[in-house]
């Protein structure tokens, strides 16, 4: 496999893939590519049953794993993505999704994506590694400090 600009979510080591594959066909993720003349430019996961405690509570499938070719961004291949995602959600009856997103500059054009698209935190602050962040504790910054967001579908 040839590696891409696709950032970190796209140039993954072979265990995260076949985890991936394994919980595909155990019916615990839903997966989608985009592919556009006969490349893959974007994929993105459906977890139906969320690692963070708030939507798993809640029942809330989370949008997760969503990553585009860098000379993708921009031409909707990640709305594309999230619309169809959203509505296998709703196929299954659910009326919320929700999704984690990075606070970092890294994550700035998924941060506008999102609230583009009607997504707006849960109102559960932060968490890190899916625990809750508390006033002066003191974490990295990296892609495990998430900002938790749902839409009404």
């Amino acid at each position: 496999m040839i590696a891409q600009d696709g950032g970190n979510g796209w140039n993954r080591r072979e265990e995260h893939w076949l985890a991936v594959l394994a919980q595909i066909e155990t019916g615990q993720r839903a997966t989608l590519v985009a592919v556009l003349d006969a490349q893959v430019v974007g994929y993105g996961s459906l977890l139906w049953r969320s690692g963070y405690p708030g939507f798993a509570a809640a029942d809330i499938p989370e949008v997760h794993d969503l990553a585009t070719l860098a000379q993708h961004r921009g031409k909707g291949v990640a709305t594309s993505l999230i619309a169809a995602l959203e509505d296998l959600a709703r196929q299954r009856g659910h009326q919320v999704t929700g999704l984690g997103v990075g606070l970092y500059a890294d994550y700035g054009p998924a941060q506008r994506l999102y609230t583009r698209l009607g997504y707006r935190p849960d109102g559960n602050g932060v968490t890190y590694r899916h625990t809750p962040v508390v006033s002066g504790a003191l974490f990295p910054i990296d892609d495990e400090l998430l900002l938790w967001l749902t839409r009404r579908l």
